[in-house]
């Protein structure tokens, strides 16, 4: 071996020298040329006659030309033989080097060559400047006491020229956000979510907030822009203090109200107008004649379907809990209110005409036969509730075909440009509508119901506090 490395220190000495003559040579004619254009600039600026400026240029061009031809002599003398290289090469490793020392030496390069490229794709270098942000997360799918604020969760970066980064300046806290404590869609989360496949997870299923950056390719809004949106039940939460999200997510707010009040929008008011709008009989902006009844209706949900079915001219009956709930539906504009601890639900329903519509929105469960018997023969009944999921009970083996299912239709809607956001709920969360609502919002025709404000550290008091038959409208947490 030292023999083959003898030679090579060879050939590479008498490459360096025979390059280092090139270099020099190039030089030097650098510096003629350079001469003789200063000389032709002076003598067109002292001669009169354009014959003798033309003879300059033509000595120059010619000076040029040989010069040229110098250097390419240069090059192809300097040229390295490398087929003459390899067969010495070779002729000496067949000679001095046993198969068992070339195996050694082409086994070390191989794995050196393999660690390599691991480490390089695999490594990031630590930042000594990198942000850390606030966040509530959920630890474990066991409840509400594996929820916590964390305040060491880093900061979210642009990686697409879509995305926006937003600095949440307040999020509404959903009945929805309380199952995902327990695991709710954690199977669509595994196949869906590339960010948050696994506890950890941010919780937060919408927000209102200001964009602090935007990716290149953004056309439709610009650093500054206060803005509000949602998100399904499988991606990446909301409640942070910065979240990246594509701007086909997102619309700007309502002007006309705080942040925390618009953030009490987005989630509900986009299930509220899908039932309405692609689930009942009714249309959208024409309810004339239609009687309504909504089954919890001081709910998030229920605030805004009172308001859109009022605005569109509809008759609406509301069902819910406590006095206070009462005078608000009322302020709300709904035409009957029962109260439903303090009244048989099934009987008081009785003593009415049937119903175009019902809608359930509750927090605690009936009997959906109660309520579909007052429904008139082509009457809708449309419930709002997070449905339950069969793929969050599946096994091994059932839980591995789903996903293999879910991955072929995933393909299939790649193939055709569909957007991944449109799975389960997500479906329902349109931009469209956050547009109509915040122009309803701004128009003073729909009126926000946010019910407790919290830091927040007081998440777990929130948890509890949207489970609470007695509250009324949104829950919201600010982020100060």
């Amino acid at each position: 071996m030292d023999e083959v490395w003898f030679h090579l220190s060879n050939q590479l000495e008498t490459l360096q020298v025979q390059v280092s003559v090139a270099v020099q040579q190039g030089h030097q004619w650098c510096i003629t040329w350079l001469e003789q254009l200063r000389q032709f600039i002076l003598q067109l600026c002292e001669e009169q006659h354009a014959q003798h400026a033309k003879d300059i240029a033509l000595r120059t061009a010619a000076s040029v030309q040989r010069g040229w031809q110098e250097i390419q002599f240069q090059y192809y003398n300097a040229h390295w033989n490398t087929l003459g290289f390899y067969h010495q090469l070779g002729t000496l490793c067949a000679n001095k080097v046993s198969r068992r020392e070339a195996m050694f030496c082409f086994t070390g390069i191989a794995l050196g060559t393999v660690m390599g490229y691991y480490i390089g794709v695999k490594w990031k270098p630590v930042s000594g400047h990198i942000h850390h942000i606030k966040a509530i997360v959920c630890h474990h799918y066991y409840g509400f006491e594996d929820v916590s604020l964390i305040e060491d969760v880093e900061m979210p970066t642009i990686k697409k020229s879509n995305e926006l980064l937003i600095q949440v300046k307040a999020t509404s806290l959903n009945v929805i956000d309380t199952k995902i404590c327990y695991g709710y869609s954690r199977i669509y989360r595994r196949l869906l979510n590339s960010k948050q496949k696994e506890p950890p997870i941010t919780l937060g299923r919408d927000c209102a907030g200001v964009i602090v950056d935007i990716g290149q390719g953004v056309v439709n809004f610009d650093i500054g822009d206060e803005v509000f949106l949602a998100v399904p039940s499988w991606a990446p939460g909301t409640m942070a203090q910065y979240i990246i999200v594509p701007e086909t997510q997102v619309a700007k707010r309502p002007k006309s109200c705080s942040f925390e009040a618009s953030a009490s929008l987005p989630y509900n008011g986009c299930l509220a107008w899908d039932a309405l709008v692609n689930q009942s009989v009714i249309k959208e902006g024409n309810a004339k004649g239609k009687r309504v009844f909504i089954y919890g209706g001081s709910t998030p949900i229920g605030c805004i379907l009172t308001q859109l079915i009022k605005l569109w001219g509809g008759y609406v009956v509301t069902a819910c809990r406590g006095a206070n709930a009462v005078l608000v539906m009322k302020a709300l504009g709904a035409d009957e209110v029962i109260t439903i601890n303090e009244t048989d639900i099934e009987k008081e329903l009785e003593m009415h005409d049937k119903y175009d519509a019902i809608f359930y929105t509750d927090k605690h469960p009936i009997q959906e036969h109660i309520l579909k018997k007052h429904l008139l023969p082509h009457g809708s009944y449309v419930s709002t509730v997070p449905e339950q999921l069969t793929s969050d009970s599946l096994g091994l083996i059932c839980r591995s075909i789903f996903a293999g299912c879910i991955r072929i239709k995933l393909l299939v809607q790649y193939m055709f440009g569909f957007n991944i956001h449109q799975w389960k709920e997500g479906a329902k969360l349109d931009t469209a509508y956050l547009r109509a609502l915040c122009e309803l919002t701004d128009a003073n025709q729909l009126q926000t119901v946010v019910d407790k404000v919290y830091a927040p550290y007081n998440i777990e008091w929130a948890l509890q506090h949207v489970l609470d038959p007695n509250s009324i409208g949104s829950t919201i947490i600010t982020f100060k």
